[in-house]
């Protein structure tokens, strides 16, 4: 049996959208959150990885987004270590308002040395904590590949202050702004703006974010944001989007993500307006 650990919090007015929904990105600082918090509750705290020298860094995290929490909810994740490997540990969680299912996930965090970020083995100390009847590891699926099409609609943006966290460069859960903006802009320069979209009684909303991390953005770096479209239904929209120095074509992350078309009022999928899937579906959005 896994070592579970379960945090509660009430959501803030801070948290919510303009729709009254929890950014993905909360959800998202939510999980590391926990993650820290799971870890100090097993004996593991700040003050054991500042003394053996090491952390943890987020590699992948899967985001399935089930239904909105709102604010005056009240939200619990449920966590686990699903598996432990040498330098690696996948973390599931489960994020619940009362009895309804908001969102699942699971991380993959890598074990690292805290001055050169080089792997380093996980303590049998710590895999007995968390796994005491131990578990064979996991598969891990490879990140879905593709190459960003040449009509690819590319923005970019300056890397500020104050998406920083503690380690002084771009917090992981920062990303999916950059994500979620770059599916809107797509949208808008295919014709349906946010507002034109909410003329027609819907939006899109995020439904699932695949994210991989793959280096470190810092402070004032100027980052080229590409996306484009991977799969479309009658019902949804899946997205790719890179996130590389402009300077250089290896990203700094890659995210697969779906977006649903949702009443503008209830919030309930339907079936996107045919002249959205019809803008939607042309190689330039």
């Amino acid at each position: 049996m896994s070592r579970v650990f379960r945090w509660r919090v009430p959501v803030w007015q801070a948290d919510v959208d303009a729709f009254d929904e929890v950014r993905s990105s909360v959800l998202l600082r939510f999980l590391q959150e926990t993650a820290t918090r799971a870890s100090t509750d097993a004996g593991f705290d700040p003050l054991f990885y500042e003394r053996a020298g090491t952390m943890w860094l987020v590699r992948r995290t899967v985001l399935e987004l089930l239904a909105p929490a709102r604010y005056g909810d009240e939200i619990e994740a449920v966590t686990w270590i699903a598996d432990f490997r040498r330098v690696r540990s996948r973390r599931d969680y489960e994020i619940r308002s009362g009895e309804r299912l908001i969102a699942r996930a699971h991380t993959d965090w890598v074990y690292v040395d805290r001055v050169q970020s080089r792997p380093r083995s996980v303590p049998e100390e710590m895999q007995r904590v968390f796994l005491p009847d131990g578990r064979a590891p996991l598969e891990r699926p490879p990140f879905p590949d593709a190459t960003p099409p040449p009509w690819a609609l590319a923005s970019e943006r300056r890397i500020e202050l104050h998406e920083l966290d503690a380690l002084r460069h771009v917090n992981n859960a920062n990303y999916v702004h950059y994500v979620e903006q770059a599916a809107l802009d797509a949208a808008t320069a295919a014709g349906w703006s946010l507002a034109e979209q909410l003329a027609a009684g819907g939006r899109f909303r995020a439904v699932t974010h695949d994210l991989e991390y793959l280096e470190a953005a810092l402070y004032g770096e100027a980052l080229s944001v590409v996306t484009w479209p991977d799969a479309l239904t009658a019902e949804t929209l899946d997205r790719r989007t890179w996130i590389c120095r402009a300077a250089a074509p290896r990203p700094v992350l890659r995210a697969a993500s779906r977006y649903a078309w949702v009443d503008a009022e209830t919030g309930k999928v339907r079936t996107m307006p045919v002249a959205l899937r019809a803008a939607l579906a042309l190689p330039h959005c």
